[in-house]
């Protein structure tokens, strides 16, 4: 039987990236997805690179900029291995204020964004406006944000899962982890099984499979709690998130636009995608009227346009939360466990950080300073008293 140095549960753009990273630094990896790798969060995200701090983790501010930093020579390295265009677009945004106060709103923002290093100007609607036509009448303030970009999650993610498995990775999908095996605190692989449906009777067959590896990485989104083992240090919740893509109009935007109540985002193929909910719990992946109803309300506002732009296609995917809405990063008290999951609204921002930083962790033992803040350990006393009590 064959011993992975790592085994990665998971997927996504924070499993592929990671596998990329560990494969190419010589080790043994293999990825296992419950579907097909990165049809998940990945799969369902708007694009928008955006390093500047977020309201509701504000805590991701440092790692978020040095991911940021990052992000060039990580497409690069992808681009390179799997002889794919990326499509990275670091072409800045715009964030609108409509309230009446909106320039006392602008000045506090700016402040913050550049207190966290970032490049940002106040300036004029004017401005705004000779930027950015399609911007609508409504706005009060304005603000440039320098450093932010864009790009197609499904094909930066598809990109990566390639450039892991060019680079030596294994990429294994419709095959669920449902624990992991450890033995004298040390873990030592993962029991897997296997979905096969039989067409006589929908009958559903799993076979169990144990999977030895020196190092686990559990990066299984908003399910990582599910994985018997790691329920203490991982414990994600789903949150959904409602998409819009718009076709071609004319006078649409061309760059991201932000404001407090929605963002958009161009792509290549022209298209204008528009969002988001944040709505705890929700599982189904149908977007609802109300979801669309108020991404609409918030796109037509930033660009008027839009009104008329026919819409392509809406969608709905699962982010993995923590109870702090932070990441969590790092080993557990099992050796040889880590966790990866949690990224919430981040995880396209956040993959190259992750990657880079925990790869040097399990290859070199090396703990990154950018890691420390987010280990998995800080919940997991909590979980354990709570389920002894």
């Amino acid at each position: 039987m064959k011993t992975y140095d790592t085994l990665i549960v998971g997927g996504g753009i924070i499993g592929a990236s990671l596998a990329f990273e560990l494969a190419r630094s010589g080790q043994a990896v293999l990825v296992l997805d419950r579907q097909e790798p990165g049809l998940e969060a990945s799969w369902a995200a708007a694009g928008t690179i955006s390093p500047a701090p977020d309201q509701e983790a504000i805590g991701i501010a440092t790692l978020g900029c040095e991911s940021y930093r990052l992000y060039p020579s990580f497409i690069s390295s992808i681009e390179t291995a799997s002889g794919e265009s990326a499509g990275f677009h670091p072409e800045g945004a715009i964030e609108l204020f409509f309230e009446p106060n909106g320039e006392v709103e602008r000045n506090e923002r700016w402040n913050q964004i550049r207190d966290a290093g970032l490049n940002a100007e106040c300036i004029s609607l004017a401005e705004a406006h000779r930027r950015e036509p399609a911007i609508g009448p409504s706005a009060r303030a304005a603000l440039w944000i320098a450093d932010e970009a864009y790009l197609d999650p499904r094909v930066l993610t598809r990109v990566t899962l390639a450039a892991a498995q060019c680079t030596g990775a294994e990429i294994r999908g419709n095959t669920e982890a449902i624990s992991v095996i450890t033995c004298d605190g040390q873990c030592d692989g993962v029991l897997a099984v296997r979905m096969e449906m039989h067409q006589a009777g929908e009958l559903r067959v799993r076979t169990a499979e144990k999977i030895e590896a020196r190092h686990v990485v559990i990066a299984a989104g908003w399910r990582s709690k599910e994985i018997g083992g790691a329920e203490s240090c991982a414990p994600s919740s789903p949150v959904r998130g409602q998409i819009v893509a718009f076709g071609r109009v004319a006078g649409a935007p061309r760059t991201i636009l932000r404001s407090e109540s929605g963002y958009m985002a161009p792509r290549e193929d022209g298209r204008i995608v528009a969002g988001s909910t944040l709505e705890p719990g929700a599982l189904d992946k149908h977007p609802t009227a109300a979801g669309l109803c108020k991404i609409l309300s918030a796109a037509t506002e930033m660009a008027p346009a839009l009104a008329d732009a026919p819409i392509l296609e809406t969608w709905a995917g699962i982010r993995p939360d923590s109870p702090d809405h932070l990441p969590m990063i790092g080993a557990t008290d099992i050796n040889g466990l880590f966790i990866a999951t949690g990224h919430y609204r981040n995880g396209m921002l956040l993959a190259p950080v992750t990657a880079k930083y925990l790869a040097e962790w399990i290859v070199e033992g090396r703990v990154s300073k950018y890691l420390e803040p987010f280990s998995p350990m800080r919940f997991a006393a909590a979980s354990r008293s709570a389920s002894l009590s």
